[in-house]
């Protein structure tokens, strides 16, 4: 038998996006969400998740204390790094070789979807990044609202362009 924990913590707090969700495993942060009117919402989609539908939910903020405080700091516009925390995703070699160049992109910086293709080694892969930054499970922190159009248009977001205007605008980017 397994003896591995099935748990998914999970917890939400208010922001000034709104109420904010996290869920973790044994592994790591697993999920960062906003925009759910009910926390049962939040729940039902992360038991349908990649990562939860292996996992039975419970609701514990023990597990999310430090990330919880650092993000609170993140919107009050003070300087966050979110390195220390373990991290737990899954996705595709590409998504992984996306996400890990977007978690260094510094705050208050920016890259354009072709600079992140680029910096892969696939420099004709711009759509394929904007792909792998819709799947990003943890938004905020790995970064995906830093990654822009050439243009230096926004480009797109899961969260939506007024949210990405104002995670931009927190870290002092002109959009």
């Amino acid at each position: 038998m397994n003896s591995e924990n099935k748990n998914i913590y999970y917890t939400s707090f208010s922001t000034p996006i709104g109420r904010i969700y996290l869920a973790a495993t044994e592994k790591g942060v697993c999920r960062i969400s906003w925009g759910y009117r009910i926390e049962k919402d939040f729940v039902k989609e992360l038991k349908s998740s990649r990562v939860g539908c292996a996992h039975r939910p419970v609701k514990d903020i023990s597990h999310f204390r430090a990330i919880k405080n650092d993000i609170l700091k993140y919107f009050s516009g003070e300087l966050v790094s979110f390195k220390e925390y373990c991290l737990f995703f899954e996705g595709t070699d590409f998504q992984k070789r996306v996400w890990n160049i977007l978690s260094g992109i510094p705050y208050g910086k920016v890259l354009t979807y072709k600079q992140v293709a680029e910096k892969i080694g696939k420099p004709n892969a711009s759509r394929a990044v904007g792909g792998a930054c819709g799947a990003n499970e943890l938004p905020i922190i790995i970064p995906c609202h830093r990654v822009i159009a050439t243009s230096g248009g926004l480009g797109g977001f899961s969260g939506g362009l007024q949210l990405k205007r104002f995670l931009l605008r927190l870290e002092g980017v002109v959009c």
